[in-house]
């Protein structure tokens, strides 16, 4: 379903939960997420499982940790070779202001 429309630039390699996933540079972290077939990037704690949803910055549903930086949108941010990514898990009490 999601699929690289334009001629790849360079390919770089990003880690989600210590997995190597291709990704290339200047491409959104959540677009390699679908692309790789991961739509469950975020759970929190009543709302259960979500991922990308509007890929515009505007549900909050594609959190991520990002290299020990909690509670990122995927949609948001730019896939930099190396890039560490796990599951955002929403707990009771973290202090993170777009936790739902």
């Amino acid at each position: 379903m999601f699929r690289q429309l334009d001629t790849p630039s360079s390919e770089i390699t990003i880690f989600w939960e210590d997995r190597p996933l291709s990704a290339y540079q200047g491409e959104l972290v959540a677009a390699v997420l679908l692309r790789h077939g991961i739509h469950s990037t975020h759970h929190g704690q009543s709302t259960g499982s979500r991922g990308p949803y509007c890929m515009m910055g505007v549900c909050f549903d594609c959190l991520v940790d990002v290299d020990n930086q909690k509670a990122i949108q995927a949609c948001q941010i730019i896939a930099n070779d190396g890039m560490r990514l796990n599951r955002h898990m929403n707990m009771a009490g973290t202090g993170h202001t777009h936790d739902a």
